[in-house]
């Protein structure tokens, strides 16, 4: 059954976003698209219960899980929640506003995202309405918090803006023809096969999601986005899920698109819309 669900799956590299609907083996709906991927590593894993797997790899193995419960005793998340939650509550936009007169409070702001919008026809990140924000406020560029100029402001906003949503369940809604749609780009970026390595996000975390390489597990796709924005202590600095995506399209060998693209939050719908029903437990850490 296994290996017939993975050559289900597989079969979704080739397709195009018109191909989705007329295959069975990949369906374009995206909750039995979902369900697939909760079944496949509900076989894979059987011992592990579904709402563990927000802890990433930690969830699968024993001596792994160990490590990252003594690193989250005194978490270095810390330092980036306290210091986004001190440019939450003192930054001004030129207007003289807090960022909440146009993203709304603090408590909950991370569940909502990310999400379809109607209006523009695009899907929202909340690193990018952040963006957006103080663009459209007139903020001088320099000091707009996009990742070019001030990741870590961006970084810290967002780590503190998760710790707000500690313990809400994630939740994406899919309830349109338009928000299918960049959930099915979404998916077709997962499966695109990129780079010189000639890879996609599937290969790594999906065929292989949480099988060894060297010494490390690759994290799953299912529980992937739960915990983000995380702190890597083998970086020993916080990462965005935009930076990771950006990342791991990167190291298959091909310029990656830009963090907050179209492309890159397409992706990030799709891959949030697998997570729903776990809970959302970030700023997480990972090795």
């Amino acid at each position: 059954m296994k290996r017939l669900i993975s050559s289900m799956i597989a079969a979704s590299v080739l397709a195009t976003g018109g191909a989705y609907a007329a295959d069975p083996a990949n369906p374009s709906d995206p909750e039995e698209f979902r369900e697939m991927m909760v079944d496949f590593y509900a076989e894979r894993y059987p011992d592990v219960p579904f709402e563990d797997y927000n802890m990433g790899v930690y969830a699968i193995d024993e001596d792994a899980r160990a490590q990252w419960e003594e690193m989250t005793i005194f978490p270095e998340t810390d330092q980036y929640v306290a210091a986004g939650q001190e440019l939450w509550e003192e930054y001004r936009l030129p207007n003289g506003k807090p960022l909440s007169s146009c993203l709304g409070e603090a408590k909950g702001l991370r569940a909502k995202y990310p999400y379809y919008n109607e209006k523009d026809d695009e899907v929202h990140s909340l690193g990018l309405d952040i963006i957006n924000c103080q663009k459209n406020a007139g903020e001088d560029p320099e000091k707009v918090w996009d990742p070019k100029n001030n990741y870590k402001k961006l970084a810290n906003v967002l780590a503190y803006l998760a710790s707000e949503s500690a313990g809400m369940t994630n939740q994406v809604n899919v309830d349109s023809e338009g928000a299918k749609k960049a959930f099915n780009r979404g998916k077709e970026a997962w499966f695109r096969r990129t780079g010189r390595l000639d890879n996609s996000c599937a290969d790594c975390h999906q065929y292989h999601g949480g099988k060894y390489v060297r010494a490390e597990h690759l994290h799953m796709n299912v529980g992937n986005t739960t915990h983000f924005p995380l702190f890597r202590y083998s970086k020993g600095s916080m990462f965005t899920i935009h930076k990771r995506i950006y990342g791991c399209i990167r190291d298959t060998g091909t310029v990656p698109p830009a963090q907050y693209s179209e492309y890159s939050r397409d992706l990030e719908f799709f891959m949030s819309y697998v997570d729903n029903g776990l809970e959302l437990n970030g700023p997480g850490t990972r090795k």
